[in-house]
């Protein structure tokens, strides 16, 4: 599994893919629209409210995911770092093809033709975030890494630990908090929404029950 870090999470702005409903993994470098650039130059000034701050940030080679690094960090001035094996889920002969049909696929847990098998992907994103929370001296207690990606990734990551996750939205950012008493999903997840141009800090959809837990 991965090592108990706090780190930040955040899907790629829209991409020209998304906008046109048409399936774009690790095989297609679909750049980022005009909204897409837009939703990480909103997100970006507002980072520097945040209560825990990023000190580093960490992102996919890919266009989408590199560009909606390089807004976010306008500002900032954090390092930045490119891995490829950030990148999306390689989905071999669905690339390029429809949305629709390939989200029926997935749902209905079909392999990817030619491509990489769900828990082979999962184990690479597994293997990138290690290199991730483990790249800086252990003793720094401050040192939370922003990891900007896709969302597949967010798929993988519940897929290590057996927990369904639901549909990533562009450019929203997560916050994962170490919580080894919740069990099967050891991570205390927050979403931050922009309402009125300030981050408001709620519990991930996909984490309501331990929330309610919390308040119990």
């Amino acid at each position: 599994m991965l090592p108990a870090k706090a780190f930040y999470l955040i899907r790629h702005g829209e991409s020209e893919a998304n906008k046109a409903q048409i399936a774009a993994g690790g095989g297609i470098d679909s750049p980022l629209t005009a909204k897409g650039q837009q939703q990480a130059k909103d997100l970006a000034p507002l980072i520097a409210s945040l209560e825990v701050q990023p000190t580093v940030i960490h992102h996919s080679a890919m266009q989408r995911a590199a560009d909606t690094a390089r807004y976010i960090n306008d500002g900032l001035g954090l390092d930045m770092t490119g891995t490829w094996d950030l990148r999306e889920h390689d989905i071999g002969d669905w690339e390029g093809q429809p949305w629709a049909p390939v989200m029926q696929d997935i749902n209905e847990k079909v392999e990817p033709p030619n491509g990489e098998t769900y828990w082979r992907f999962a184990q690479r994103i597994q293997s990138a975030f290690t290199d991730v929370l483990e790249s800086e001296d252990t003793e720094a207690p401050d040192f939370v890494p922003m990891i900007v990606c896709h969302g597949g990734v967010f798929h993988a990551m519940g897929l290590l630990y057996e927990y369904g996750i639901s549909e990533i939205q562009n450019c929203h950012l997560h916050y994962y908090e170490p919580h080894p008493e919740y069990g099967e999903f050891p991570w205390k997840v927050s979403v931050f929404d922009i309402e009125d141009g300030k981050l408001v800090k709620k519990p991930a959809n996909f984490c309501l029950s331990q929330a309610l837990e919390d308040i119990i």
